[in-house]
């Protein structure tokens, strides 16, 4: 990131001496300042990325970083299940496939893992809002 508002500037070198200051009220202040903590940036760093038009991503929380690796996990199963099907005969994966008790209770926990996925997928998806209230501020 910073490489990327670095290299907008005239020169690759140059650094930030400059300050430019915005009056907010102390609330803006400290959701600003939580949004950049989000984010793992300075809240320089997030505000001059916002002029910049980029929409910076909010880090995972470490129950999230759980549910990723959870999520690589089930992948990993997944694939060694693949690969343990690929290695029976036919007449074997007939055979326990035709087992209905099995292939529901299967079905069933293939489904609470897919629906996992896709709401884990749908939350990373969300883009970064910055809120604002103008009708607060002109009052």
């Amino acid at each position: 990131m910073k490489e990327d508002i670095e290299n907008t500037s005239d020169s690759s070198k140059e650094t930030r001496s400059v300050f430019i200051g915005a009056k907010v009220t102390p609330t803006q202040k400290k959701h600003i300042k939580s949004l950049a903590g989000q984010c793992g940036m300075t809240v320089s760093d997030y505000i001059l990325s916002r002029a910049y038009n980029f929409k910076p991503k909010a880090r995972l929380t470490k129950e999230e970083a759980a549910l990723l690796q959870n999520l690589d996990d089930c992948r990993s199963d997944l694939i060694k299940y693949t690969s343990a099907l690929h290695g029976m005969s036919t007449k074997q994966r007939m055979a326990m496939f035709n087992q209905i008790p099995f292939m529901v209770g299967w079905l069933k926990e293939l489904g609470n893992v897919a629906e996992n996925v896709c709401q884990f997928l749908n939350a990373v998806k969300e883009k970064n809002k910055i809120l604002s209230n103008p009708k607060s501020e002109e009052e």
